[in-house]
């Protein structure tokens, strides 16, 4: 709907952006944003910078019997960083604010914002390449199937079995998905999720399915001719005393001597560490995936990974079956080294809403500094608009602005789909 000059307020181009990210930004709005509300700030609004030390809940050990056994109570935590800014400028003459300009939101909101929501979509999405478990193959492209075993994969960790687990999409899945199973994916969708784009299906294997074209790709690193192993006994640690570990470094070798690099984002398996039920601790019979957290490259064939999680062998927190054995053969992203190499995979996710965090919360008032301007709030996003006059050049400069930040605080609760591309 065209909107004249006269109606083209502070406030009304604050509210209406908001409108717009909201429906352009599925991913993030599919996030856990309670966290926001408690950053710390002036009451006027959130600096940029800030941050919140988000507390996981504890776990224990359970007993049997009646002799009381009390037992430490180890935090987790979630660091969310509030350290990003975004936003867009333009220009305008004061004849082209006055004459030219009759759809302003058109014109001028639509793509303002839709580069706005690209960028904070961009930016949270990233939290991919640090999820440890993964389906799909690199040499492949996606089936239904795979989905099925993601929202199995998320059963086995204990993720709430309702509405709010989400699988976005490639465009690429998202084709093979409907091909394959076209009265399971249709664009109906629930009352919240209706102002959303992207909405291919409101319940399919147990997810909400929206398509994301902001999924960050993977590209595996350079491993030719390696046949790694784990390099050293014992390499774990106890869970003594309930003790919570979030990254471990893995003593490897057998690389390819002065020719490999691991990167952050590779996938391992350990042969005969299996994946463990969180409650009963029995082992799932599945290799337990862990994610390398700093890309690396071989010394004389031999690697230091740095992984998530932390291998933990006993305690409420164990994750594994096993320890480690020297020996045990090592695979990169599940399929021989020198076959994965450099390889280039695209990326689904499937997840729980309170695997990855996110906030965007309000910026500082600039009303005592600047006439037009307005911050607004709308379904847990801000932004704040403002606009001057630059009399040098007849100009009247204006910004649209957002802080936000996010992070991925259950790694557990969410599962990547890899695939070849097509």
């Amino acid at each position: 709907m065209a909107v004249g000059n006269s109606l083209v307020t502070a406030q009304w181009v604050a509210r209406k952006a908001l409108v717009l990210l909201h429906g352009k930004s599925n991913f993030t709005g599919r996030t856990n944003r309670d966290y926001q509300s408690l950053l710390p700030g002036p009451i006027q609004g959130v600096i940029l910078g800030q941050q919140l030390s988000i507390r996981l809940p504890f776990q224990y050990v359970g007993r049997t019997g009646p002799v009381m056994n009390a037992q430490a109570s180890v935090q987790r935590f979630a660091n969310l960083n509030v350290n990003n800014q975004a936003g867009v400028d333009v220009n305008f003459t004061s004849v082209e604010r006055a004459m030219l300009l009759n759809n302003f939101e058109e014109q001028v909101l639509e793509p303002a914002m839709a580069k706005v929501a690209a960028i904070l979509e961009t930016a949270t999405t990233a939290v991919v390449n640090s999820v440890p478990k993964f389906v799909g193959a690199y040499n492949t492209t996606a089936t239904f199937q795979q989905l099925l075993l993601a929202e199995r994969f998320l059963t086995e960790t204990l993720a709430p079995e309702d509405d709010r687990r989400t699988f976005h999409a490639t465009p690429q899945a998202s084709y093979y998905f409907v091909q394959d199973n076209k009265g399971l994916f249709n664009p109906e969708s629930t009352i919240s999720d209706q102002w959303l784009e992207g909405v291919i299906s409101d319940k399919a294997a147990g997810f909400v399915c929206f398509r994301n074209t902001k999924m960050p790709t993977h590209v595996i690193g350079t491993v030719t001719g390696s046949t790694p192993v784990v390099n050293g006994a014992n390499q774990s640690n106890s869970g003594v005393g309930n003790a919570f570990v979030s990254s471990f470094t893995l003593n490897t070798n057998g690389w390819n001597s002065g020719a490999t690099t691991v990167n952050a984002g590779d996938v391992i398996n350990i042969a005969g560490v299996n994946d463990v039920d969180p409650e009963s601790k029995i082992s799932l019979g599945r290799l337990k995936q862990f994610v390398v957290n700093t890309t690396i490259s071989d010394t004389a064939g031999a690697i230091a990974l740095n992984i998530s999680p932390g291998i933990i062998t006993g305690g409420a927190y164990q994750n594994v079956d096993s320890v480690p054995a020297t020996g045990a053969a090592i695979t990169v992203m599940g399929g021989l080294p020198a076959a994965v190499s450099g390889q280039t995979v695209k990326q689904s996710l499937g997840w729980y809403r309170d695997a990855v965090v996110f906030a965007n919360p309000p910026m500082l008032d600039l009303s005592p500094l600047v006439k037009m301007t307005a911050a607004e709030s709308f379904e847990g996003y801000n932004i704040r608009f403002a606009q001057q006059w630059d009399p040098s050049n007849d100009l009247l400069p204006a910004r649209l602005d957002t802080i936000y930040g996010s992070v991925l605080a259950y790694p557990e609760l969410a599962v990547r789909l890899v695939e070849l591309p097509a």
